[in-house]
C-alpha cells in the first residue's frame, strides 16, 4: 500500500502531528543506484515508527570529485556560479533517483529542491552558510507524503544563484534543517556504526566507539567523517544529533553531554 503523510485528523478535527526525524544519507552509504533500496528501507523504518521524515541526500560516491575535475578541465580557477551549478547536479540526481526508488516500492516521497524550500545562504560560491528556510513549505509537503527528500549541499544566494555549503555540506544541510524544523531527532547515516576516538581502519590498538561525544570531541576528529562547519552550527544551536549506520538502533549521540563509550 502507498505510504501516507505525516499527520492525521483527530475526532475533534484537530491536526495531530507526529515527531519529525531528519536523516542524512551520504555518498559513503548511497554509493550508487544499487544502494537506493537500502535508503528506502532505512527511511521507511522511521516512518513505521511514527515519525515524519526528511531525508537529506548527498551525491553518489565519487560524483562531486568527478564533476569538480570536469569543471577544472575547462577553467583551473573555476567560476563560482558555474561550478556550484555543475556540482549541484550530483545531489539533484541522487535525490531524484531516491524518490523514484520510493515510487517503485509503492511508497510516497516528494523531492523539494533549494528553491522550493527557499534555502537561502549567507555568501555565495562553494563555501557559503545556510541562513534561512521556508519551514511551512516542508510542513505542507509532509501533509501528503511519507517522506520529503532534500538535496544536500546546495542553497540559493542573494542573487538567486546556486551556492554550495562547503565540502561535506550535506551534513550542514541536515543539521540546519533539524534545527530550523525543531526536529525530534537528526541522524547522519554513515558507513560506520558511530564515531570512534580514531580511525578504526588504521593499524593501531582498537579504538573505542563513542556512545556520546561532546561537540568539542567531534571537532577533534577528521572532518571527513562529519563536516566541522556542521558541528559548529549544531553547537551554536544547542542541537544534539546522532551518527550511525543503516538499519542500526545504536549510534553515537553528539551534543552537550560528556564523552562516554560503548563497552
Amino acid at each position: 500500500s502507498r505510504g501516507t503523510g505525516g499527520s492525521r485528523r483527530s475526532e475533534g478535527g484537530c491536526v495531530v502531528r507526529h515527531p519529525l526525524t531528519v536523516l542524512k544519507f551520504g555518498g559513503s552509504v548511497l554509493r550508487a543506484e544499487s544502494d537506493l533500496d537500502e535508503g528506502v528501507q532505512e527511511a521507511y523504518r522511521w516512518v513505521r515508527s511514527g515519525s515524519r521524515v526528511v531525508v537529506v541526500v548527498s551525491a553518489f560516491e565519487g560524483t562531486t570529485d568527478a564533476l569538480l575535475r570536469k569543471a577544472r578541465s575547462y577553467d583551473r580557477e573555476t567560476q563560482d556560479a558555474a561550478c556550484a551549478l555543475l556540482l549541484a547536479t550530483g545531489e539533484f540526481t541522487a535525490a531524484s533517483l531516491l524518490s523514484l526508488a520510493f515510487a517503485r516500492a509503492g511508497l510516497t516521497a516528494t523531492v523539494l529542491g533549494p528553491q522550493a524550500i527557499r534555502l537561502r545562504t549567507r555568501g555565495s560560491g562553494v563555501d557559503a552558510d545556510p541562513a534561512s528556510v521556508d519551514r511551512a513549505a516542508i510542513d505542507r509537503a509532509l501533509e501528503d507524503a511519507a517522506v520529503v527528500i532534500v538535496p544536500g549541499f546546495v542553497g540559493i544566494d542573494g542573487d538567486g544563484q546556486f551556492a554550495l555549503l562547503g565540502r561535506g555540506g550535506s551534513d550542514l544541510t541536515a543539521l540546519f534543517l533539524a534545527a530550523e524544523l525543531s526536529a525530534s531527532r537528526c541522524r547522519l547515516i554513515k558507513d560506520v556504526d558511530g564515531l570512534y576516538e580514531r580511525d578504526p581502519a588504521l593499524p593501531s590498538p582498537t579504538p573505542r566507539r563513542y556512545r556520546t561525544a561532546s561537540w568539542e570531541s567531534a571537532l577533534t576528529l577528521d572532518g571527513g567523517i562529519i563536516q566541522h562547519k556542521a558541528v559548529l552550527l549544531a553547537r551554536s544551536r544547542g542541537l544534539a544529533f546522532e551518527v550511525g549506520a543503516f538499519h542500526r538502533a545504536d549510534a553515537t549521540t553528539v551534543g552537550p553531554r560528556a564523552d562516554e563509550y560503548y563497552a
